[in-house]
């Protein structure tokens, strides 16, 4: 049989998962297939290397620096915030004024139209590119400290 055919079997006898039975009958199977004999030496191999290897410890100034970087972020978000319900407000009375108000010039009510569409456009653009990065970017998670 194809290598591929015992895969998923040599994945589970590497990690442990096959009940004695199973197990015995892989065993035999390995007696008689090369290729799954390579790949199990591989794996260990493999395994061997990965067992080994350590994660570097790294100096505090380089969590320090990590750490300001998100309350940063935080303190950018909450003031991005903070500046767009102002900026809707405003903008919110100002079409409010055109519409009502008789005596404000066209040119003036064309402008404020035209700003608070602008900033709907850049509002839109900037919601719909921070809810696909968060969807796309599959390293985005939350830190926990």
């Amino acid at each position: 049989m194809p290598f591929e055919e015992h895969e998923k079997k040599l994945m589970r006898y590497f990690d442990g998962e096959m009940d004695a039975k199973q197990c015995a009958e892989f065993k035999l199977h390995l007696e008689t297939c090369e290729s799954c004999r390579n790949a199990l030496e591989e794996m260990s191999a493999l395994k061997e290397v990965t067992d080994s290897m350590k994660l570097a410890e790294l100096p505090e100034a380089v969590w320090e620096k990590y750490w300001n970087s998100v309350y940063n972020n935080i303190e950018r978000s909450v003031a991005w915030f903070l500046f767009i319900c102002g900026a809707l407000i405003l903008s919110g009375y100002w079409v409010y004024r055109v519409i009502t108000e008789p005596g404000i010039t066209t040119i003036v009510g064309l402008g404020c139209m035209l700003m608070f569409v602008g900033f709907a456009i850049l509002l839109l653009s900037v919601l719909r590119e921070k809810l696909t990065v968060n969807k796309s970017d599959r390293y985005i998670s939350e830190v926990k400290r």
